[in-house]
């Protein structure tokens, strides 16, 4: 398992592991030295875990004498069982045996962060997430994945007749348009994305398809379309089935009404998928309880206007653990105002250095406030 390290390892300072999941490419060589300039600060190592997902050896043992994926063998090596064994492995030959870490990780990393802690997690001492996915309290709570159809009907009912009709009349760009709607929310700001998803359906409707494809390139669909003809899709193919099934996303599909997260990617996942339903895997349960007995000081960081993660399930996150600090952004999922002015490092620098019972921690929370969303 190859590391990357910010700085030359210090073994007089707490040591931060970064983690990322197998759809999360920023953690590779030599990204950990800016990542410890724009957010950690020099009190702490930071080191880098250099995901068995980008690891051209391990997709290759996944792939069948013809050059394709072998999906059995392909659960076998990414599910996420393998990936907190790799952290435990990594975190006993950093500080050893007895040792303990700090960990930090954002969306799917995040609740592979939490997937660690339901098992290993007197082994940790501070832990930082920010906009944790989980599926099972997504479940638990009736909160669901893909709003896209309410918020729709809810907009204007006559969009969704519009874009019922301009499906039915290109079925071979199905999902092409559910996908290029999907990730329209990743390009446009919360206050625009209704106008621009209306534009787009319009335009489907009245047949302007030169629109639609450049809509599909500015959301670089097409560029994910490449990714997905790739081996280098299988971990994160592996991933999404973690990240979606638990919530019950997939069970909704062909109740009449459209989710353009869950359709496509249960098209892009299809072999997985068939192998859930005919019990040749198991998604792996979390244990809620386990986090309950977890000592480690815990950040949940999550926002209001998170387009991937609803704030309430972080909510119910938090509560899990008995010494937690919940922040909730006024913000998105890659928390864009909290990042372009400091704050975000001023917290979390501050938090891994003297903890979140701190002072100066307190003062760092003080100084963010103008960020933290306050329900009215």
């Amino acid at each position: 398992m190859a590391l990357d390290y910010a700085a030359p390892f210090d073994p007089a300072k707490p040591t931060v592991l970064v983690i990322a999941d197998g759809q999360q490419f920023y953690v590779r060589t030599g990204a950990m030295k800016a990542l410890r300039e724009s957010t950690f600060g020099d009190a702490v190592n930071v080191v880098g875990i250099i995901t068995r997902g980008t690891t051209p050896a391990f997709i290759d043992a996944t792939l069948s004498s013809d050059g394709k994926p072998d999906w059995p063998k392909a659960w076998k090596v990414f599910n996420s069982g393998e990936w907190v064994r790799d952290v435990e492995s990594v975190r006993r030959a950093l500080v050893g045996e007895q040792g303990r870490v700090y960990l930090y990780g954002r969306s799917g990393g995040a609740y592979l962060v939490h997937q660690y802690l339901s098992q290993y997690s007197d082994h940790v001492e501070r832990v930082f997430t920010q906009s944790a996915v989980n599926p099972y309290l997504n479940a638990e709570l009736g909160i669901p994945l893909d709003t896209f159809w309410s918020d729709l009907g809810r907009q204007d009912t006559t969009l969704q007749e519009q874009l019922q009709s301009a499906l039915k009349a290109h079925p071979e760009e199905r999902i092409g348009i559910l996908m290029t709607l999907q990730r329209q929310h990743f390009f446009v700001s919360a206050d625009k994305i209704a106008a621009a998803r209306a534009d787009l359906i319009h335009a489907l409707a009245a047949g302007n398809m030169g629109a639609y494809r450049t809509a599909r390139k500015d959301y670089q669909v097409d560029d994910m379309a490449a990714m997905y003809a790739s081996k280098d899709i299988i971990p994160q193919d592996v991933r999404v089935l973690e990240l979606i099934a638990p919530s019950g996303a997939f069970d909704h599909l062909g109740d009449g009404e459209l989710y353009p997260l869950a359709e496509t990617q249960a098209f892009e996942i299809k072999p997985l998928l068939d192998m859930l339903h005919a019990g040749k895997v198991t998604v792996p349960p979390f244990d809620f309880a386990a986090l309950h007995r977890c000592p480690a000081d815990v950040f949940v960081l999550a926002g209001r206007y998170d387009e991937a993660v609803d704030y309430r399930t972080e909510i119910a996150l938090a509560s899990a653990y008995p010494h937690h600090f919940l922040f909730i952004a006024d913000d998105n999922h890659v928390f864009s105002a909290l990042t372009a002015n400091g704050a975000s490092m001023s917290l979390i620098s501050t938090f891994f250095a003297q903890g979140s019972q701190s002072q100066a921690f307190a003062n760092a929370v003080r100084d963010s406030q103008r960020y933290r969303w306050v329900e009215k």
